[in-house]
């Protein structure tokens, strides 16, 4: 046996290829999975490493071996050819010596790891690797993919022809569809089939004609079409893509899908990607040439670029930019993709050692929102150096930390200029299996040498505060009578840093940090350098959870804090009075898994203060064994955000789902997403149509839009797809 049977198993491969429309070019990424009461595989399950077969003996079984006056050899009875994993077998087998000639002229069954082959006759030469099998039929192992042809004749080592291929993933003798090609030849050497008259038949009516495509038959990736897809939405019509695959080399290729909008008209959508041995690039861009709404170019471009130049040194390029402002109100998915204010562009370079860490930064954003004021724009990062150094002092105990920054801020409008940034501490990390003690004492300087600043304000302002804490922790532990172990982690931290004046320094990258669990424990309540919240705080939690004696996950775990203060906070980004606060909010998270199946999550801020409610979350997941899927999220930040989030995926039977969203915000009354959906799947094919209404803007401006989704098993499917509308925010 030679490569020859290596090439049947490409033959009949092949007709997984055969895709309708179009020339396979790359692997389409299938969501719909073979339902329950689907017939299994009746074979061996697929394995992906082809047995060593170069070193293997030929061995040939059968119950008569016979020479011939002809000097033909003859094999009778449960004749076997085996060669490894490869098996030829037949009732009656002929052999001539003169011409290297093997003739199975009754039922010949042809097996391997890969596929199953049963034909009529088979007939082959080992002198110069022609044959011919006849009445052929076939069945990848490990999958329901199947067919058969009239005919297989192997004209050289190189190439093959197949007639009348017949093609499908459906069982039994009347397949819900069915590829027919009429002529199929195979070009081994070039990786490549092709088939003429060949068309696509549903429920036995044909629905599609080809009468020439192009396939690859093994894994190197061919250029060619791929699957168009449709969809409608109410403000651009009806919308239409044909993608091309472009292999340009081993490691570059570009997909470019021409798309046309009935009320927009023509864009092109492309994606190029290079791949190198210390690098990687992505470019996505969007072109519509003479939008038929406002007569002009509209587009979108990003590119990435990411290299890495040895283990401790790399670099990542970041390009974004779109053509104007209303770009993404006219062509998001999404209100999160619409109500994006600005675009960011960023060139890092990032280094990295034993005990430090190192970033050279430089970034440029385009704002897109109209609605923000030129002196309230991001600034400009022309560069940013930041350097981290965390290195033991000896065998002390003690550790060393800098946290330093240098970073140059520019913009059109208002104040610029350089900023120096310096935290240099020290800290002690005490961890035992009773617990931790963590001091640290640090100090803070930052220093301003500032451009275009008012006349009564100073040039070059500085800041340097004393940062002193203390975290601390205690854990214990009990056995219940169920096995379960819970604990008890009771958790002290005290910071203290002194009020130091800061109304004369600029505000260029700082926002206060929005207030949760884990700034209880945090050194600073804003972000940035440009304030240092003053503090003399303390801060009580604990937290008690239950671990399953079986598996060790947590069944639910319950933590509480707060933090009292003992000194008024007097540092703000604005001009504000101080705060005369006591106590901040009493923060509580709660987590609670009563069934494998079922994960709720709580979490809330009660203002001991004003005696209400300041942030409410409650989560809820379920998921079914037959894969029914439930989830439910409500949000609520007082005087911001009150809203809602239902999802649900049913699964009615083995083959019909319906699915379901509704997400609304109660505080402006308004329908933020709606979406609702059925699908069925069969054993070979499946369908899915889904319907959508979202906001594509912060004003209240929705969308409408239909999607509808094809897939044939084994092809790949048609259409724009929606679920990952519906799973985005779920996972």
């Amino acid at each position: 046996m030679n490569p020859s049977v290596s090439r049947l198993r490409a033959i009949f491969t092949a007709g997984l290829f055969l895709t309708p429309c179009c020339a396979w070019a790359a692997p389409v990424e299938e969501d719909f999975s073979l339902p329950a009461g689907c017939p299994e595989p009746a074979l061996a399950p697929m394995i992906t490493e082809v047995p060593d077969r170069s070193a293997a003996w030929l061995n040939l079984d059968a119950q008569s071996f016979t020479a011939r006056k002809d000097g033909l050899a003859e094999a009778i009875g449960d004749v076997e050819l085996r060669r490894a994993d490869q098996t030829i077998s037949t009732e009656y087998m002929n052999y001539d010596p003169a011409t290297r000639t093997v003739t199975a002229p009754g039922p010949v069954v042809y097996e391997d790891a890969m596929i199953r082959v049963e034909a009529e006759r088979a007939e082959y030469s080992f002198e110069d690797g022609e044959g011919q099998f006849n009445a052929v039929n076939f069945k990848l192992i490990g999958g329901s993919a199947n067919g058969s042809a009239d005919d297989i004749r192997l004209d050289t080592e190189h190439r093959s022809h197949m007639h009348n291929l017949q093609f499908t993933t459906c069982s039994g003798d009347d397949p819900e569809w069915q590829l027919l090609a009429r002529e199929v030849e195979l070009r081994h050497e070039e990786g490549i089939g092709i088939a003429r008259n060949a068309r696509l038949e549903l429920l036995n009516v044909p629905v599609l004609y080809l009468p020439w495509i192009s396939f690859p038959i093994d894994d190197r990736r061919k250029s060619g079409f791929l699957y168009p897809h449709a969809s409608n939405a109410n403000d651009n019509g009806f919308e239409v893509g044909i993608p091309y695959y472009w292999n340009i080399a081993p490691n570059q290729d570009a997909t470019l899908t021409p798309r046309y909008f009935t009320d927009r008209g023509f864009m092109l959508t492309g994606e190029y990607r290079m791949l190198t041995r210390r690098s990687g690039g992505r470019l996505n861009f969007d072109f519509l040439s003479n939008d038929k709404k406002t007569r002009e170019n509209r587009y979108h471009y990003q590119v990435r670029h990411d290299a890495a130049f040895n283990p401790r040194w790399r670099s990542r390029v970041l390009v974004d930019r779109v053509s104007d402002d209303q770009y993404f109100q006219d062509f998001g998915l999404s209100l999160a993709q619409t109500a994006r204010q600005y675009l960011r562009s960023s060139a890092s370079l990032d280094g990295a050692g034993r005990y430090w860490t190192f970033r050279l930064l430089a970034d440029d954003f385009q704002v897109i929102d109209e609605s923000v004021a030129e002196a309230r724009e991001p600034y400009r990062r022309l560069p940013k150096v930041d350097f981290l150094l965390d290195r033991p002092l000896g065998r002390t105990g003690l550790q060393f930390v800098l946290d330093s920054e240098l970073v140059y801020f520019d913009r059109d409008a208002g104040v610029t200029g350089v900023r120096a940034d310096l935290y240099p501490r020290v800290a002690w990390n005490l961890e035992r299996y009773w617990g931790f003690l963590r001091p640290s004492l640090g100090y803070r300087y930052t220093a301003y040498d500032l451009e275009r600043q008012d006349a009564s304000d100073p040039r070059r302002p500085d800041r340097g505060t004393g940062i002193f804490s203390v975290d601390s922790g205690l854990f214990f532990q009990r056995f219940r009578e169920d096995g379960a172990m819970q604990t008890l982690e009771p958790r002290v931290f005290y910071l203290y840093v002194p009020f130091e004046r800061q109304d004369d320094l600029p505000d260029f990258d700082t926002a206060e940090l929005t207030f949760g669990f884990s700034q209880l424990f945090h050194y600073n309540r804003f972000t940035g350098a440009d304030r240092q919240g003053d503090a003399n705080q303390l801060t009580l939690a604990l937290t008690t959870r239950t671990l399953d004696p079986n598996f060790g996950n947590e069944r639910w775990s319950f933590s509480v804090g707060q933090i009292f203060y003992f000194d008024d906070q007097q540092v703000f980004l604005r001009d504000e009075p101080a705060v005369d606060l006591d106590t901040s909010p009493i923060v509580a998270e709660f987590t609670w898994q009563p069934l494998a199946q079922l994960t709720t999550r709580l979490g809330a801020q009660w203002n001991w203060e004003n005696r209400e409610l300041d942030v409410g979350a409650l989560g809820l997941d379920y998921q079914s064994e037959r894969g029914s899927r439930l989830g439910f999220e409500y949000r609520f930040r007082r005087d911001r955000l009150d809203q809602f989030d239902v999802r649900h995926l049913w699964q009615v039977d083995d083959r019909w789902r319906v699915m379901s969203r509704l997400k609304y915000s109660l505080d402006d009354s308004d329908l933020l997403e709606a979406l609702a959906g059925v699908e069925y799947e069969s054993c070979c094919w499946g369908i899915r149509l889904v319907a959508r209404r979202y906001l594509r803007s912060r004003e209240g401006d929705e969308r409408d839009a239909i999607y509808l989704e094809f897939s044939l098993k084994g092809l790949g499917s048609f259409g724009r797809r929606p679920q990952p509308m519906f799973y985005d925010e779920a996972e």
